[in-house]
């Protein structure tokens, strides 16, 4: 019956993570995953060094990508596939860490319905492949504190260097795994015996193996570094950000007034104290500090330079909806608890819906899609483009989107005003060229034309985007718009031009 829950929690979490996939078109983000995997194998790591992420996403998914092609269902499927497998794994740590089934079920159940965790396993980029490192490598943790055998912390080991290779803000989340196996080891005196079986000694060599591995890529690790201290795109905190998050992590991108904020992180400081004074086992404190200890990271480091980013949370959210499951269940009342799970279950997938149905994707009843954004704009270009005409691209936050999706047979240009090396990194320059771009003065050279020449202007009113000024010889023919979403993408324009004297 524990294997059919089990089962059952796994298609749900499948369901929710499938319903829409490919609704959204890609976005600037998501187009990175899709560009950098076209590139030979050399120029790849090239590229992904001239970012700020590390590269063990984009090897996996390459390696997809061979058997499943860059559909962007397929880009998708990888990251519903590791969502599915984080809830199994939150479902196999929960269960090690407190001898509960039940209680192991309700966390997989409260982690496959989570609006957070869904929203991040429908983009193609390195979340869900975290969270599950995350999970699988708590598990471990804990098989490694009970075998005390050193084959079990070497295993350990490559998976928290798995986890610093898939994102930086994972370093946090090993942080907090180490110092609980800190706690558990001299809490219980295992460091004592200097000759077998020492924990200390074993907690050791598997971060040394897990620093073995990772070595090859500090170079890089310090690179990017560098370029995110020198200037990054991340708004400073303020005293809503916290709470903001708290809110998020726990029910997605709904209720932003303040009101709700308040009120969702006293809740969330009620439950964890709860459940840190219901349950005794030790192995509450590593969901307490995987849970923590990415807040007073981040909250400390962006005194020096902004890194807090509600996104990126999404690694120490999962140790959220533990909390929650355990909390819930400790409730000794029968009635108010089952009261009170059902009710945060029926919440928890209305807020999913609801953020479905902000970004009024489909009229009701049809599966048509409303708001298909570059999808549409680009399929629009594929069908009119002539060979000799050329593309125009107004912002770099849609001019990745294109590439992907462009099949014209013409090679599009960004719109800029200033070369390559004046262009700040995270507009992309990781994989612009010079020949990517069109700087504005060479758009009003009238020389760089022929007379009744078609130029396709692509731009967006999203991300804070409006319409380039063009010369004024050209005569429009035609426009075009498709809204995007979610809204903050704006709406995706094609005008046609001519060309004149």
């Amino acid at each position: 019956m524990k294997k059919l829950s089990l089962i059952l929690v796994l298609i749900v979490s499948a369901i929710l993570r499938l319903y829409n996939n490919t609704a959204v078109a890609l976005w600037h983000d998501e187009a990175f995953s899709a560009l950098y995997i076209k590139y030979s194998w050399g120029e790849m790591i090239h590229r992904i060094i001239l970012d700020v992420h590390p590269p063990l996403y984009y090897f996996v998914l390459r390696f997809w990508s061979y058997v499943f092609g860059s559909t962007l269902f397929s880009l998708r499927a990888l990251s519903i596939l590791f969502g599915v497998l984080t809830v199994w794994a939150g479902y196999a740590f929960v269960k090690k860490a407190f001898k509960n089934e039940n209680l192991a079920l309700l966390a997989g159940l409260f982690l496959a319905i989570n609006p957070f965790q869904i929203q991040y396993a429908l983009e193609a980029r390195m979340y869900t492949l975290g969270t599950f490192l995350a999970l699988f490598g708590s598990w471990l943790l804990l098989r490694a504190l009970e075998n005390k055998t050193k084959k079990s912390w070497l295993l350990y080991g490559a998976v928290a260097a798995a986890m610093l290779y898939t994102h930086y803000y994972l370093m946090f989340t090993v942080l907090a795994q180490g110092l609980y196996a800190l706690y558990v080891i001299f809490k219980n005196g295992e460091w004592k015996n200097p000759f077998r079986n020492n924990q200390l000694v074993n907690l050791i060599l598997g971060a040394l193996f897990a620093v073995l591995l990772y070595t090859p890529w500090l170079p890089a690790f310090m690179e990017q570094l560098t370029r995110v201290s020198g200037g990054f795109w991340i708004p400073p905190m303020d005293r809503w950000s916290i709470p903001g998050t708290v809110w998020k992590i726990a029910m997605g991108g709904q209720g932003i007034n303040r009101p709700t904020l308040v009120i969702a992180t006293l809740v969330a400081l009620l439950l964890l104290t709860f459940f840190i004074r219901r349950y005794r086992e030790q192995a509450k404190w590593h969901v307490v500090l995987g849970l923590i200890i990415p807040f007073l990271a981040a909250v400390g480091l962006s005194l020096k330079n902004d890194i807090y980013l509600d996104r990126y949370f999404v690694f120490a959210s999962i140790y959220f909806s533990i909390i929650i499951a355990a909390a819930l269940y400790a409730i000794n009342r029968i009635s108010l608890k089952r009261v009170l799970i059902t009710a945060f279950a029926v919440m928890s997938v209305y807020v999913f819906w609801a953020n479905w149905d902000v970004m009024d994707l489909k009229d009701p009843g049809s599966n048509i899609v409303k708001k298909p954004g570059m999808a549409a704009a680009s399929a629009y270009l594929n069908e009119r483009v002539g060979k000799n005409d050329k593309i125009y691209v107004g912002s770099s936050f849609i001019f990745f989107t294109f590439k992907y999706y462009n099949q014209t047979g013409v090679t599009p240009n960004l719109i800029s005003g200033s070369p390559l090396h004046d262009i700040p990194h995270f507009a992309g320059t990781a994989i612009l060229t010079e020949q990517d771009l069109v700087l504005n003065e060479n758009i009003f050279n009238s020389a760089n034309y022929n007379e009744n020449e078609i130029v396709w202007l692509l731009w967006t009113t999203g991300f804070g985007g409006s319409k380039p000024n063009v010369p004024g010889n050209w005569s429009s023919i035609s426009e075009r718009s498709w809204g995007d979403a979610p809204g903050f993408k704006g709406d995706i324009y094609v005008t046609q031009y001519r060309v004149g004297r």
